[in-house]
């Protein structure tokens, strides 16, 4: 029981939906500088695992946009993980890099653009 109690007082992190994160990214995406934006470029899609299901959104630094679903061309970078790893990593609660080391997330195409992502996706 004690388990149970400890789970349903997190942070209300955890409550909060996928959409809801990406809703929040999309608002801070707004804040960013966007020629910095730009500068870094690419289209990131991310495929958010719960269960048998897959919600993916998409980062796209050339037109500085955030969007629900796949994007129309090949991205240049797909990071697949989990749903708890997801808002790890939009928290900050693991640092990016430990949780790609230790294989929670799988990261295909540019890898090193992929890693100056954190002032775009993390959230305070």
């Amino acid at each position: 029981m004690s388990r149970r109690i400890r789970g349903a007082s997190q942070s209300d992190h955890s409550s909060q939906s996928k959409a809801d994160l990406v809703a929040r990214i999309k608002s801070k995406l707004q804040s960013v500088d966007p020629e910095k934006a730009r500068e870094l470029g690419g289209v990131f899609l991310f495929n958010i695992i719960k269960g048998t299901s897959v919600y993916s959104w998409t980062l796209d630094l050339n037109k500085v946009i955030v969007y629900e679903g796949e994007p129309d061309e090949d991205p240049d970078t797909t990071f697949t993980l989990n749903e708890h790893y997801f808002k790890q990593l939009v928290f900050g609660k693991e640092d990016p890099r430990v949780i790609m080391q230790a294989g929670r997330c799988s990261v295909t195409g540019d890898i090193m653009r992929a890693m100056k992502l954190e002032p775009y996706i993390k959230l305070d």
